[in-house]
């Protein structure tokens, strides 16, 4: 999805309180507000309350994630079926999750935090996080897999940034799936850096290592 990194300040102060009805800016208000509109760590960002916004912390700021495609939505929605038959299918202990978050490890300043369209995890891994304030796999719990439909526009940030981030945050395996330049590119974790499996094209099926075994054409992902 598209980033907006202007809108710093999104939140509504009726998101940010639970009961503002009656409210006059309040002292809790306006400490949320300083809070979004300056760099933050990413411990204050898993206590930011959530009202219903995708979102990614990136450098310390909050950046807001606009509307998806409606393609871009088409293929997130067949590769979770995809996927969730082919587990099903051979009895894999495994969980699909969208619209979770990966914290991102970094050398100098705050850790990030993005967001894949797609996560897949074994099942107990997703269990031990359910208390969690958000939805977000820690740095050293990583997801097992994580999948990026690139869309217009962010070309860069989902081709380039977030493959060296999700290598940082060892995640073992990383898709990435371009509808704009018609292919998908399967990455696995070798060293520090992703290796490439292959950059599979139209009618060319797709070989993945955590999903041994499962059979479709690129064609068949990036026109479902």
């Amino acid at each position: 999805m598209l980033e907006d990194p202007n809108q710093n300040l999104y939140f509504s102060i009726a998101s940010l309180c639970y009961d503002c009805n009656d409210c006059v800016m309040d002292a809790y208000c306006i400490d949320m507000i300083t809070t979004l509109t300056k760099s933050i760590r990413f411990a204050e960002y898993l206590l930011l309350p959530y009202d219903g916004q995708r979102t990614e912390l990136v450098d310390g700021k909050i950046i807001k994630m606009t509307e998806a495609s409606p393609l871009h939505i088409d293929i997130i929605d067949f590769l979770i079926d995809l996927i969730k038959a082919h587990i099903t299918e051979q009895s894999l202990d495994l969980v699909v999750r969208t619209g979770v978050g990966v914290e991102i490890p970094r050398a100098v300043g705050p850790n990030n935090a993005r967001d894949p369209d797609i996560v897949i995890c074994p099942s107990q891994q997703w269990k031990a996080m359910r208390d969690f304030t958000k939805a977000i796999f820690l740095m050293d719990n990583p997801p097992t897999l994580a999948v990026q439909v690139v869309s217009p526009g962010n070309q860069t940030v989902d081709t380039v940034d977030k493959r060296q981030e999700y290598a940082l945050a060892r995640v073992p395996e990383y898709w990435i799936v371009n509808p704009i330049d018609g292919y998908v590119l399967v990455l696995v974790l070798d060293g520090d850096d992703y290796r490439e499996v292959g950059e599979y094209r139209e009618q060319e099926l797709l070989e993945s290592k955590l999903l041994s075994g499962l059979t479709v054409t690129v064609d068949r992902i990036l026109d479902p």
